[in-house]
């Protein structure tokens, strides 16, 4: 990746102990209702049906598109930013992550989220890779946080529901913010992504975090399975190591679905304290990714479910690290409104 072997500096002091690698500061859930706005008409979408013709093929049956949720990345990016607030004020790392084509076909999410956020953060984006992609974002994260290239880090993990027929639709519009800086309370470690030899098909978690598991036996030194209290793992069928309680990720997510389970874990009272394997294998593309989460025993209280956004009913359905109260846009104090730029991007 280029423009971070173009990165000579850091961006500001690394806190003590970053070098022991970064942490979650919060993870944050979002289920997105349907547009309750008019179906486009047939100027508006055909640049959106062309593209996706020319990715699925001819599509006769436009009913998927008139009748779905139409829930955009744009929707999506504003309503975390908006919700998230002054969170966001020190962030100077920014990685999307999706794995389907836009429902509205406008532009990259990452170019509204340099618009929306405050400062100049550095800007990436990940997809087409399937379940790999959030943990390809959070390798980055954790590289860069690490080298003290950034700071802090968000990652913006984005599923939405307008496609058509016949491929992997994601059940509902979701979108799952991660995080991390100096302030984390919950440990985490570099991320592994191995591509398997043998293609997709059910994983072995007694393997999924070992990052020489697909090597010659020779090759394999010092690839042995981490000791863990828990394991959050995809939705697919999977052979759980005899004695490691195993928590999974709701169906109907393929990209986003270990980081919902994620996010319920850490939003959840009782949850235990203990190291964490967040594993994953895609069904299609020949990939097995694992990070590993060290959980602290105390937990900050964090607020009920509540809805949010501009006119669009928002759940926020868990939400770690964060205090009960309202949040406000990002760098706003005590009301007043955050300064943005002149220019704002198409809706």
């Amino acid at each position: 990746m280029p423009v971070l072997r173009r990165l000579g500096g850091s961006t500001g002091p690394v806190a003590p102990g970053d070098a022991a690698g970064p942490a979650l500061e919060r993870i944050v859930g979002f289920t997105f209702a349907p547009d309750p706005g008019p179906a486009p008409t047939a100027e508006e979408r055909k640049p959106f049906v062309d593209h996706m013709e020319s990715l699925y093929g001819p599509l006769d049956d436009l009913s998927w598109l008139t009748e779905g949720a139409r829930v955009s990345y744009h929707d999506m990016v504003r309503t975390v930013v908006d919700d998230l607030g002054p969170a966001l004020t020190d962030v100077d790392l920014v990685v999307t992550v999706d794995a389907t084509p836009d429902c509205r076909h406008q532009s990259f999410p990452g170019a509204l989220l340099t618009e929306l956020l405050p400062g100049d953060p550095l800007m990436m984006g990940v997809t087409e890779q399937g379940v790999a992609g959030p943990f390809t974002a959070l390798r980055i994260a954790h590289q860069q946080l690490r080298a003290g290239q950034a700071r802090r880090a968000l990652i913006l993990v984005m599923e939405q529901s307008t496609l058509p027929p016949g491929g992997t639709r994601p059940a509902h519009d979701v979108a799952v913010a991660l995080l991390l800086g100096p302030d984390g309370t919950v440990a985490v470690d570099a991320p592994t992504l191995v591509v398997t030899r043998t293609g997709p098909g059910p994983a072995d978690l007694s393997t999924a975090a070992r990052p020489g598991a697909d090597l010659p036996t020779e090759d394999r030194a010092g690839a042995d399975l981490p000791e863990v209290d828990l394991i959050v793992a995809g939705a697919g069928p999977e052979s759980v190591p005899a004695g490691v309680p195993v928590r999974h990720a709701p169906t109907g997510h393929p990209c986003a679905g270990v980081w919902l389970a994620l996010a319920d874990l850490l939003a959840d009272p009782h949850r235990p304290a203990g190291r964490v394997l967040v594993t994953d294998r895609d069904p299609v593309l020949p990939y097995r990714c694992a990070v590993t989460l060290t959980l602290p025993a105390d937990r900050p209280e964090t607020p009920a479910q509540h809805t949010v956004g501009r006119g669009r009913p928002v759940t926020v359905r868990a939400d770690h690290g964060h205090p009960a109260g309202p949040a406000g846009p990002p760098g706003a104090a005590d009301g007043a409104a955050r300064p943005r730029r002149t220019r704002e991007l198409v809706r």
